[in-house]
């Protein structure tokens, strides 16, 4: 980006020189008509190494970040404007990376920091060409770093607290030949104890991608990254555990025999390998035609685990199965949540600029995707706790017919089909734009479960109407206020439609279809993009309908235990608010501030449907209450100091109380984090490039508290329904806030 003829930023080797970026990178300049909010690679560089996209987005106004470890090799949880990030499409490179089936996204699997040029967040707004089904709320995009034209690379090694060790190595091929080709690829490796209880992550990760430049303007180009990962898991605690002991809580370190074998942290390992690539191609036609094509792919195996006692004599479904247990009569085993999915789609988009005030876009996205999902039970040695197979997919019980016994096993398939068509005008010397655009979303989604007694197919078909309009006005090159309105939407889990049965041969979800959610959102705000100082301004306003909240269950340890999930329809909401931020280049001997501010007002428009103790129906007097993981007001501010050689960078940030259930009767409390970072540029020496050290912090104080909101509930304590009746409650789960951790990177170009 420039801004008053100036360069925003300049990359060597990867790691920045002195810059000129607003907010030291915390900011960009932006002309859209519409909120955008953008970090950038100056701040990103000065990160640790090992932080994932949510870590690094945390201190834009809009987010709300609870993490769940230092060092960024676990996924934690992001709420935007108060959606939580389910509601929100995350593409790479112009590749969907939400999980098709529910939309999750999980951070650590993504991309790492070496290779991330910048992210972008649109809140409440997607582009109409976006290929994303569950984005009710916005959407993020990130870029992969693009190949340099010259041969070289970057290393990279980190130590740090609780045994963090991380080794990164970028090679960049320059171009190659005469081809016109150039390419990079990056390999890392990062290890690290948990911070609380026994376990530990480590992952191995690779990046690629190679670019193809053409005179007339065409490029094309291919970018793949590929995880492989195996976790330990954290407990998150609900606030009695949290109360009773603290950071002690975690799975224990000694296994202790069969009874209560379900808590040791060997059972509750989480590995995972996915791969994403995507074929990006732009062709100029002729000076008023250009296409634009996409494909890509995705697939992702692994499981989330768990553990449980089963008995011999138990439940398949609604029939009576037998268990081969060596002769025992109960023993413990692996419960996995296993899945495997393959998404592959392509989008399409034909410009035509027939004359300077028109930019004519029309296109087609189409996906098709295959998840596989079951929960089969594991064999583990019952003298030491170790499981066969920590992935599932072997050392699997058998009944004494010889059948694999999977307590959940349901196939999805999802076809989408969006057709879309916009016009972005310009007049009065491109003071003026306007943005138009529709598209229609068409989702058909099948599902075939094969345990007995559940029904065997469920459909959805979907039809949804997304229009938007965009409006700005640029009084001169430094002011500019923006008008827009737009409507999003996210299809159902598809958990949803399945029905689930319990060992005890006890139906635990009937499934169905639901109404996708679907945002109608409004903005109207002011920019001011000065050669010092920049600032934006955002007041929004969303009407949410059939406001979809995915809650997790695992009833381990119990007879009838079993893995699953419910969706609750929580009905309509509004949410409204204003985002601040405002920042400077280089003032003061080299300082860049940034401050960013937002107030929310987010509250449920009706009760909840609710069962009351007695089995009755009732509902939840919810109407009016505040939306769960949705802080009145969060503030920040940043400080940037870099003279070329020396650079110092750190964040504070203030969260407002938040809470877990629909009726506001259990809450985190305010709190405060922060995280400084320092470093040095060395000169050149021989064939080393901008050699550098650099020391990272968080949570300076030590601060222990809770973070985020991990697990939420409708009610914590029994309450009494609109009609009289008695609805139990039960109680949340809790992130909690990582502590002192430091991090010392050795890195140089080459």
């Amino acid at each position: 980006m420039t801004a008053a003829g100036k360069v925003e930023e300049v990359n060597v080797s990867g790691r920045s020189t002195r810059t000129r970026s607003p907010g030291g990178g915390l900011m960009r300049v932006e002309t859209a008509a519409k909120a955008v909010q953008t970090v950038t690679r100056d701040f990103i560089a000065k990160q640790m190494p090992s932080a994932n996209v949510q870590q690094l987005i945390a201190m834009l106004p809009s987010v709300n970040v609870a993490q769940q470890d230092p060092a960024g090799l676990y996924s934690g949880q992001v709420n935007v404007r108060g959606f939580d990030q389910s509601e929100v499409g995350w593409m790479l490179d112009g590749a969907p990376l939400n999980d098709i089936g529910g939309g999750q996204f999980y951070a650590n699997e993504v991309l790492e920091s070496e290779d991330l040029e910048n992210v972008s967040l649109q809140p409440g707004s997607v582009d109409i060409n976006s290929p994303v089904v569950n984005a009710s709320a916005g959407l993020t995009s990130m870029t992969m770093t693009n190949p340099t034209t010259r041969a070289g690379g970057l290393l990279d090694v980190s130590f740090g607290s609780f045994d963090t060790f991380r080794e990164f190595l970028r090679l960049n091929s320059g171009y190659i030949g005469n081809s016109g080709i150039r390419a990079m690829f990056a390999f890392s490796h990062t290890k690290a104890n948990q911070y609380r209880g026994p376990g530990q992550a480590e992952k191995f990760h690779y990046d690629f991608k190679a670019v193809k430049d053409f005179s007339n303007g065409s490029h094309t180009g291919l970018t793949v990254s590929y995880n492989d990962q195996v976790n330990d898991s954290y407990l998150n605690p609900s606030l009695p555990n949290y109360l009773k002991s603290g950071y002690s809580n975690n799975y224990v370190a000694d296994y202790t025999g069969v009874s209560s074998g379900a808590n040791y942290y060997r059972l509750h390992v989480n590995p995972f390998r996915n791969v994403v690539a995507v074929l990006p191609t732009h062709i100029v036609v002729s000076p008023n035609i250009t296409v634009d094509d996409s494909l890509y792919f995705w697939h992702g195996i692994g499981n989330g685990t768990g553990a449980g006692l089963v008995n011999a004599s138990t439940g398949l479904g609604n029939q009576s199965v037998t268990l081969d247990l060596n002769g025992a009569s109960r023993a413990l085993a692996l419960t996995p949540s296993n899945q495997e999915q393959f998404r592959t789609g392509n989008t399409l988009s034909l410009h035509y600029r027939p004359d300077r005030h028109h930019d004519l876009s029309m296109g087609w996205w189409y996906e098709y995707s295959n998840e596989l999902q079951f929960s089969p039970y594991g064999s583990v040695s019952q003298t030491t706790g170790e499981p066969a197979n920590i992935w599932g997919t072997s050392g699997i019980l058998q009944t004494t017919t010889g059948q694999d016994y999977n307590v959940r096993n349901f196939l999805t398939l999802t076809q989408v089909n969006m057709l879309f068509v916009g016009d972005e005008m310009k007049y009065f010397n491109d003071r003026l734009k306007i943005v138009l655009g529709f598209k229609e979303a068409m989702v058909t989604r099948r599902t075939y479960n094969y345990t007995p007694g559940t029904t065997y197919n469920r459909n959805l078909h979907s039809a949804e109407p997304l229009p938007q309009i965009g409006l700005s006005w640029n009084f001169d090159r430094k002011n500019q206020i923006f008008v827009s309105g737009s409507t999003n939407f996210k299809m159902p889990s598809n958990t949803s439609l399945v029905d689930y049965y319990g060992t005890g041969k006890t139906k635990t979800q009937l499934g169905g279809p639901s109404n996708p959610e679907y945002t109608i959102e409004e903005e109207l705000g002011y920019r001011y993009n000065g050669d010092v100082i920049i600032g934006s301004v955002s007041f929004f306003n969303y009407n949410l309908s059939n406001r979809q909240q995915s809650l997790n269950y695992y009833l381990g340890g119990t007879a009838n235990g079993a893995s699953y999930s419910q969706t609750v329809n929580a009905g309509g909401q509004t949410t409204r608010g204003v985002d601040i931020q405002l920042s400077t280049r280089p003032i003061w001997h080299h300082l860049r501030p940034y401050v960013t501010f937002e107030y929310l007002h987010s509250t449920i428009d009706n009760n909840i449907a609710a069962t009351t103790t007695s089995g009755t129906s009732d509902f939840l007097p919810t109407k009016g209450k505040t939306a769960i993981r949705s802080p009145h007001e969060m503030a920040g501010i940043g400080i940037d100091y870099d003279d070329g050689s020396f650079w110092f960078s750190g964040q504070v940030k203030y969260v407002g109380k938040q809470y877990a259930t629909f009726m506001n009767d259990n809450a985190i409390p305010q709190y405060i984090t922060n995280n400084v970072g320092m470093g040095y540029r060395f000169h050149n020496t021989g064939f080393l490039k901008s050699p550098q050290i650099q020391l990272n912090m968080q949570n300076l104080t030590g601060a222990k508290f809770r973070s985020g909101v991990y697990g939420f509930t409708t009610n914590a304590n029994a309450t009494k329904g609109v009609f009289g009746g008695t609805i139990a409650g039960s109680a949340p789960s809790y992130y909690l806030q990582v502590p002192f951790s430091a991090m010392v990177t050795l890195s140089t170009g080459f």
